[in-house]
């Protein structure tokens, strides 16, 4: 078996590597699991982005210095982006139309609404769940 400090330091970190750095940092910036959860995709996308934009790779090296690390790197936590103020939505439902003559026309006049209900309430709730990332 290879021991992990024999690996060479250059050598190009595995994405389960880079999985475990995203989630090593969101453990130091979570309080809650869910939160945790969150976190570790965002700092994933973080950090590729990050060496993307440098035109490099995450090493292994990097690796091994990142989980000594109590603090997430100043770098990263800058680039969590706050979401923009969200618009509320009301939970009020529109006001029905005119039925329609031809039922099969109401039938998708019904469906189209209640599909834009749900849409409404899945974007208040995701409203929700960043602002909870953000704190």
């Amino acid at each position: 078996m290879n021991n992990f400090a024999n690996i060479d330091q250059n050598r190009i970190a595995t994405s389960k590597q880079q999985y475990a750095v995203a989630g090593h940092f969101a453990a130091i910036q979570a309080k809650t699991p869910s939160e945790r959860f969150g976190l570790t995709k965002v700092f994933y996308a973080i950090m590729n982005k990050f060496y993307s934009e440098s035109d490099s790779k995450m090493t292994h090296g990097d690796v091994q210095n990142y989980f000594e690390h109590d603090v997430v790197p100043q770098h990263f936590v800058k680039a969590i982006k706050k979401p923009k103020a969200s618009k509320k939505v009301s939970k009020t439902q529109p006001k029905p139309k005119a039925p329609a003559k031809n039922s099969v026309a109401q039938k998708t006049e019904n469906r189209i609404t209640s599909l834009e209900i749900k849409v409404d309430v899945v974007a208040e709730q995701l409203g929700a769940i960043l602002a909870i990332l953000q704190k």
